[in-house]
């Protein structure tokens, strides 16, 4: 739709003062930069809000969050130990399984109630982490505990090297560099006398 902004002259242009009145399809490029800047305007107060909002309220949103904390601890000596928080999920809703050197936990948990007015709801949570095994982990190792407070311990040790067997190395003798000898002088004094 063409609105009285889109057939205005384009006055400012030097072919429009030897053209005469001409009126044109485009708007100027003055009028979009202007509305573009007041959109943007309008987009940075609305953030501004937004943030005030999430500051003033996300840390009452955080304490009412489940935790789902994980901690991951990788030591010299120590291998692969992760503790995830699935205090949420009973341990037969969770499984843990080794996708290559991936560590892969889910939890699916469904809950559905009816009130005494025949309301229903329903409820579906997933938990869902991934974490990498480093190379030198034995993935086949490893192992899964919870804990009371409902904690998932999820441990491998570091790969075992294998003791490498006694040998002897051989001591490689390289060849003597060649030392001056008597015909090298005998040619030098040979030089001398001619």
């Amino acid at each position: 739709m063409l609105c009285r902004m889109h057939l205005a002259p384009f006055a400012s242009s030097s072919l429009a003062t030897r053209l005469g009145t001409v009126r044109t399809l485009w708007p100027h490029a003055e009028t979009i930069f202007t509305e573009l800047q007041q959109e943007m305007e309008k987009a940075r107060e609305f953030m501004s809000s937004f943030e005030q909002l999430l500051s003033s309220h996300g840390a009452a949103a955080l304490e009412r969050a489940p935790s789902t904390s994980a901690t991951l601890t990788q030591g010299s000596g120590e291998g692969f130990s992760v503790c995830q928080d699935v205090k949420n999920f009973a341990p037969e809703q969770l499984s843990v399984k080794v996708v290559g050197r991936k560590v892969v936990l889910v939890g699916q948990k469904e809950t559905q109630n009816v009130d005494e007015k025949g309301s229903f709801s329903y409820k579906y949570e997933v938990l869902k982490r991934e974490w990498d095994v480093p190379e030198e982990v034995d993935a086949e190792a490893l192992t899964c505990s919870l804990s009371k407070e409902g904690q998932l311990r999820i441990e491998a040790p570091r790969l075992a090297l294998p003791a490498a067997p006694e040998r002897n190395v051989p001591i490689q003798v390289s060849p003597a560099a060649p030392q001056p000898g008597p015909a090298s002088e005998d040619g030098a004094t040979n030089k001398a006398q001619v």
